[in-house]
């Protein structure tokens, strides 16, 4: 398309470099003028103009088939209506609200209740079906959709790896991270490995719990246990949190009516951030009636920020997951004046009834809170230029730092009120919240971990297949166990094809630094003014104007560390805790 064919235009390329080569001009340049002639020069070699005309039509071509490979993959996820049919028995312990309005099917002169494989619905299913039968369906079911994806990410990576040969990249993970703060495959391979390491001790003792508490259960049945499989995980692991927090997860979700908390959350960010906040009302400007448009000033009123557009509920064939876009970069006009941004959050939580709003799970707030953090990402930077922008790591950095708020009681108390009597979250159910996070916090890391593992080895070597490689990465790093059950998950790893190829690992790296960022600045006042003033000068205002590295020295006034990261989910390590890089 248009893009890929300016991004290869070799006039441009060498108008760039006759500016980088004049030492002269490049001197009288400021340095965020000069860091956007380095950028461009840079992406234009990452983009093969310096080829010969028959290899730059060949990564040209790379560039358009691959783009398509991604829309299809995606939206083959977004537009997939599999189910599974069900009855009422084989649903047992799913709560009444999941039987609300649901589908009916006849299925061998049997009655049966249509269950989406969508994850909301599968989510449930695994959660709280007492049939291990149910469960194991419903998983299998969800694990194999889109099976026509296992090509498409097979072409893409092929395709991938050809560029990368044809830039003289040893390997598309190569160059995918030469502009991530990461930089290359192997420091990649040796945080995840050292992260292995540290957790998989404390996951083998989280196994045995869950083991412990299937066993108890199937025993109390009279049925023989056989071990704890990948349709067990979300059951267990929910009894083991209960079980030490006392945490009933159904009540929690009274205090999480998304309609409640969205407000509060906005609330939470402008106070933090010194923004004012407005919902446009009337606005006829979007793409559907439900969008919600909100306009951002500065607290004071002396600047209009941008514009925020929410398109929070599901309808068909709409994109299934949580997830921003920036439908208008901010950039200084040649006039000196300023274009500002507009960025869209997408998501699909069901419709509300008039009789109950939708009630949020604490993990799907959590994604909200940190959908929020790229959005007033992409409004208070203040960049010069549009086009020079922020590496995927520092990108999901700056995002996940406010979920710390999720845990905090003085953060939960603002905008956690029950959806009934409008009073905020009680304190000591705060506490028991907290008192969740840390089990089975070594098996949900590792989930992380051996997918960041999984997309550099087969963006490293291109001999993987893509589907079985996937579980044996799962099975080897993170416990997964699959038992009987041939499965396609790597057709869903959407990240894979929507701009994190080669980049998964951004996320642990992401959960350590924002860590330690939030721990050193924001713990004693989860939206201390001063500490959000500086986060948004040194941190979110910078853009990719500047190194970002040096943006989160500058905030902690060091280099980040790991230690808060792993004191958080139960770990306690040494004094000597490695530096993130």
């Amino acid at each position: 398309g248009f893009a890929v064919e300016r991004d290869m235009h070799a006039g441009a390329f060498a108008a760039v470099r006759a500016v980088l080569n004049n030492y002269d001009e490049m001197s009288g340049l400021d340095p965020e003028d000069q860091r956007l002639v380095e950028h461009m020069e840079k992406q234009f070699r990452r983009n093969g103009v310096q080829l010969g005309a028959e290899q730059r039509q060949r990564v040209s071509w790379i560039d358009k088939r691959v783009g398509k490979l991604e829309i299809d993959f995606v939206r083959n996820i977004s537009q997939d209506k599999s189910c599974v049919l069900l009855s009422c028995q084989e649903l047992d312990g799913l709560p009444a609200e999941f039987f609300s309005n649901r589908k009916v099917k006849l299925s061998d002169g049997i009655k049966k209740l249509v269950v989406a494989t969508r994850p909301a619905d599968i989510k449930l299913v695994l959660q709280h079906a007492t049939s291990e039968a149910t469960r194991k369906t419903a998983y299998v079911a969800h694990a194999n959709r889109c099976p026509e994806n296992i090509a498409l990410l097979r072409e893409a990576v092929d395709l991938r790896l050809e560029k990368a040969t044809l830039l003289g990249y040893a390997s598309y993970a190569e160059y995918a991270l030469e502009d991530s703060m990461i930089k290359n495959p192997g420091a990649v391979v040796e945080m995840e490995m050292d992260l292995v390491a540290k957790l998989l001790p404390l996951a083998r003792k989280e196994m045995a719990q869950l083991c412990a508490l299937k066993r108890e259960e199937q025993e109390a049945a009279g049925l023989t246990f056989t071990g704890i499989y990948e349709w067990d995980y979300n059951r267990y692991t929910a009894q083991a949190a209960a079980q030490q927090s006392k945490l009933d997860v159904g009540q929690v979700k009274e205090y999480f009516a998304l309609e409640m908390v969205l407000p509060g959350v906005l609330q939470l960010y402008a106070s933090t951030l010194g923004l004012n906040i407005v919902e446009a009302n009337g606005c006829s400007d979007v793409w559907h009636p439900r969008v919600q448009h909100y306009r951002v000033w500065e607290a004071d009123g002396s600047a209009f920020i941008g514009d925020v557009l929410l398109d929070l509920y599901e309808r068909p064939d709409k994109y299934q997951e949580i997830a921003v876009w920036p439908i208008r970069p901010g950039f200084e006009r040649e006039d000196g004046s300023r274009e500002t941004p507009v960025s869209a959050l997408v998501a699909s939580f069901p419709e509300p009834t008039a009789a109950v709003p939708h009630l949020l799970s604490h993990n799907s707030a959590i994604s909200l809170v940190q959908a929020l953090g790229h959005i007033f990402q992409n409004l208070c930077a203040k960049s010069k230029w549009a086009c020079c922008k922020l590496p995927r790591d520092y990108m999901t950095i700056s995002a996940q730092m406010f979920t710390q708020w999720m845990w905090q009681p003085a953060a939960l108390r603002t905008f956690a009120r029950h959806y009934q009597t409008n009073e905020p979250i009680p304190e000591e159910l705060c506490a028991r919240l907290a008192a969740a996070k840390a089990p089975n916090s070594a098996l949900k890391e590792l989930r992380q971990v051996f997918r960041g593992l999984y997309d550099i080895d087969i963006h490293t070597n291109g001999n993987f297949d893509v589907r079985s490689h996937y579980n044996e990465v799962a099975a080897r790093v993170a416990l997964v166990n699959n038992g009987d059950a041939d499965v396609g998950k790597a057709a869903t790893l959407a990240h894979l094809m929507e701009g994190y190829s080669g980049l998964y690992a951004s996320f642990m790296l992401a959960a350590m630094a924002s860590s330690d960022m939030f721990e050193s600045r924001f713990a004693t006042d989860i939206a201390s003014p001063r500490a959000g003033a500086d986060f948004r000068a040194e941190v979110l205002q910078p853009g990719g104007s500047r190194d970002p590295a040096t943006s989160i020295e500058r905030f902690l006034g060091r280099q980040p560390t790991s230690q808060a990261f792993l004191t958080s989910i139960g770990l306690h390590p040494v004094s000597h805790t490695r530096d993130v890089e």
